[in-house]
C-alpha cells in the first residue's frame, strides 16, 4: 500500500505541474509588438475599418485586408497607397490620406501581424449556402442593387442610403452624436442650412456628396468616397438628400 501512495503522490505532483505549466502559458499576455499597435492607431485614427474589414469586422464596402500583407507585399501596398487611383482606373477611388512615411510603415506592420495570428489560418471561413436563398441584393450590370425599390423619394433615399453604391450607412450613423467614420447625420438637415453662406441645404448636402473634400468636418478623415456622382444616378441623389432634409 505504502508503493501505491507513493505512485499516486507522485502523480498528483507531476499532473500540478503539468497544468501549472500550461496554465502558466494559456495566461502569458500576446501583446501586440509596438510597431504593429501604432499601425492598429493609425488604422483606428484613418477610419480604415469605415471600408475594409479584418476578420470580417468593420465597413464591408472595400476588400478584407486580413491576408493583404501577405499576397500583395510591401512594395505593391506602398505604391498603391500612395496613388490608388492609378491602379482601379474608373471605378471607386481610396483617397489618398497623407500619412508620414512613419505611419505608413506602422499600418504596414499592423497589417503584416494581422495576417500572421492564428484567427487568419481559418479566414475567411466556408461559407454556408442554403438553397433558395441569396442574403445579398441583386446587383445589375451598372452595381446598382435591386428589389423593391419604394415609389415614394423620401422612403427610396433611405433606401439607397443603405445600399450600394452608396452605402452611405457604412459611414453616418442617423443616430444624433454617434459616430462611425464620418460625422453623425442626424439632424443634418437643420446643420446644412447654416453651414456654408450662400448654400441653402439641399445644395449643402448635394455638394458635399458630389464634392466630398469641400467641407471635411473638423475632427474627421477626408476619407468619402470622390465617384458617387458616377456610381449615383441624379435621380438616386435626388432621393438621398430628399431623404436627409427629413432629418431635423
Amino acid at each position: 500500500m505504502r508503493g501505491t501512495r507513493l505512485f499516486f503522490t507522485f502523480c498528483l505532483l507531476v499532473s500540478v505541474a503539468l497544468v501549472a505549466f500550461v496554465g502558466a502559458d494559456a495566461l502569458t499576455p500576446h501583446t501586440m509588438p509596438p510597431e504593429a499597435a501604432a499601425g492598429w492607431e493609425v488604422w483606428r485614427n484613418t477610419g480604415c475599418e469605415g471600408c475594409h474589414t479584418i476578420y470580417g469586422q468593420g465597413g464591408p464596402y472595400a476588400p478584407d485586408l486580413t491576408h493583404i500583407y501577405t499576397r500583395r507585399g510591401d512594395v505593391y501596398l506602398r505604391e498603391f497607397w500612395a496613388n490608388p487611383g492609378a491602379f482601379h482606373l474608373g471605378e471607386r477611388i481610396m483617397p489618398a490620406f497623407g500619412l508620414t512615411k512613419s505611419e505608413t510603415d506602422n499600418l504596414f506592420a499592423f497589417l503584416k501581424w494581422v495576417g500572421e495570428q492564428d484567427p487568419a489560418e481559418g479566414w475567411p471561413p466556408r461559407p454556408i449556402l442554403v438553397s433558395g436563398g441569396n442574403p445579398f441584393p441583386a446587383m445589375s450590370e451598372s452595381g446598382v442593387s435591386g428589389g423593391n425599390v419604394p415609389a415614394d423619394p423620401i422612403a427610396r433615399g433611405q433606401y439607397w442610403f443603405s445600399r450600394p453604391p452608396a452605402i452611405c450607412s457604412t459611414c453616418h450613423s442617423l443616430e444624433p452624436d454617434v459616430v462611425v467614420v464620418g460625422p453623425s447625420l442626424g439632424g443634418i438637415a437643420t446643420r446644412a442650412e447654416t453651414r456654408i453662406p450662400g448654400l441653402n441645404a439641399a445644395q449643402y448636402i448635394r455638394d458635399s456628396i458630389l464634392n466630398p473634400g469641400d467641407y471635411v468636418g473638423e475632427g474627421f478623415p477626408d476619407a468619402m468616397q470622390r465617384n458617387l456622382g458616377d456610381r449615383l444616378s441624379a435621380e438616386q441623389i435626388n432621393d438621398i438628400i430628399t431623404f436627409l432634409l427629413t432629418l431635423t
